[in-house]
């Protein structure tokens, strides 16, 4: 690859390959665990980039979820400076390849064109000094992102998913909208929750 090459160019690429790689073997389906592996247990900015792509697409009931607590469990390597291990009942979900791979392709094209937007500056948001408060705050938006209401986590995911592409491109400014755009997703989210048990609240006393 070319110099020049912007840093989360390099990145999403590796994503490609690494389920490339997989598709090579011929398997069908791969474990959470396994993607992991194959992306680097170290790779953990990278890693949260990856799952906050995968869960903007469509899956079964619970996906979301599972997606969710895998974020919580690599932030938590993250800010332990540990490799990530999932527990099994994470680990050992499994995930069609042939969909990943072509979505990971079409993020690598889309990335290439957001980057051109997107560059280095205000460093010192994103550099090794801001890992662990980067890891805290994605431990807290994955948590609220296992709550099940239908599309509230549509917002703090694309926050988060902002966040890590801005983090690995270094670019402090996209880092803080990322960032914001997650506060926001919290605030609606939040507003949410309180509005379900006042309306659960509303009926039970309409009923009783």
């Amino acid at each position: 690859m070319k110099r020049g090459t912007p840093p989360i160019v390099r990145y999403t690429n590796r994503i490609v390959i690494g389920l490339r790689t997989v598709a090579a073997s011929g398997d069908e389906k791969l474990t959470f665990q396994r993607l992991i592996e194959a992306m680097g247990q170290g790779s953990h900015r990278l890693l949260i980039l990856m799952l906050t792509l995968l869960n903007m697409i469509p899956g079964p009931p619970g996906f979301g979820g599972v997606i969710a607590w895998t974020t919580f469990a690599v932030a938590v390597a993250m800010v332990l400076g540990k490799p990530v291990r999932l527990p099994r009942i994470i680990g050992e979900r499994k995930l069609p390849v042939a969909p990943l791979l072509k979505g990971s392709e079409q993020v690598v094209k889309v990335t290439g064109i957001i980057a051109r937007f997107s560059r280095p500056r205000m460093r010192w948001l994103t550099g090794a000094a801001a890992t662990i408060p980067y890891g805290i705050f994605a431990m807290v938006i994955s948590v609220a992102m296992t709550v099940p209401i239908p599309f509230s986590n549509a917002v703090p995911n694309v926050g988060l998913c902002v966040l890590a592409f801005s983090m690995l491109n270094r670019d402090g400014i996209g880092a803080v909208i990322g960032a914001a755009i997650c506060v926001l997703g919290l605030g609606v989210e939040i507003a949410l929750v309180f509005g379900a048990i006042n309306l659960g609240m509303h009926a039970v006393n309409t009923v009783f």
